[in-house]
């Protein structure tokens, strides 16, 4: 199940396969092309990797990279990766096509009944990973509910990181013998202000936390 979004970050994701002259010039092209269809890139990563030689003078061997590909897209696309990728939260890998598809995509849906659902939507939204949008629909409210309490304790995690840092800092100014006492007074004044914000947003991180076991499993 392609959806138009995940194949663009795909895509996007495969836009940065270049290649310096001395990559070009030690090129094993063979391992190359096992190697990238076994981090899931299909065939096109090899035009990328070719332009980017051509720039440097050198030509691409497409057809060790080919064999390579072959090699590696038969070991990637199997039954337990797919349910693997769906079960980590990949969108499905662009390289497996007919007839090694079935097989990949069968068990990508069956990755897709584990991840689908509200706690491990929670657990990937809290280590701050974005919705591969991957969900069928009858699923999709799950996901989201999950998703969306994982995002906010992620999110406010970031939060009292930066407070913290700011107050720090401003510690660190007003134990600083060389500025001025009013100066020093200020910083000190600003550093319980920011632990105060620190502490609050950290209850409000907890209470989502608390929440969140409360979601289906």
């Amino acid at each position: 199940m392609r959806t138009p979004a995940a194949l663009l970050a795909l895509l996007m994701l495969g836009s940065c396969a270049v290649m310096d002259a001395d990559d070009c010039a030690k090129a094993d092209w063979r391992r190359l092309g096992e190697r990238d269809a076994l981090d899931g890139h299909s065939i096109e990563r090899l035009d990328r990797r070719a332009k980017a030689c051509l720039e440097h003078r050198f030509a691409a061997d497409r057809g060790a990279y080919e064999l390579g590909h072959a090699a590696g897209q038969r070991a990637y696309c199997s039954n337990s990766r797919g349910e693997a990728d769906a079960a980590s939260g990949r969108v499905p890998a662009p390289l497996c096509l007919a007839p090694l598809q079935p097989a990949y995509d069968a068990g990508f849906n069956q990755g897709l009944r584990s991840f689908c659902r509200a706690r491990p939507a929670y657990e990937h939204g809290a280590r701050g990973e974005a919705d591969p949008r991957t969900c069928p629909e009858l699923t999709r409210l799950d996901f989201e509910t999950g998703h969306r309490l994982g995002r906010e304790v992620y999110e406010l995690g970031l939060q009292i990181n930066r407070l913290q840092s700011d107050a720090a800092g401003q510690r660190r100014r007003a134990n600083d013998n060389k500025l001025k006492p009013e100066e020093r007074q200020q910083a000190s004044r600003r550093a319980v202000e920011l632990e105060a914000e620190a502490r609050r947003v950290r209850s409000q991180q907890r209470q989502a936390e608390l929440a969140a076991l409360n979601l289906p499993r």
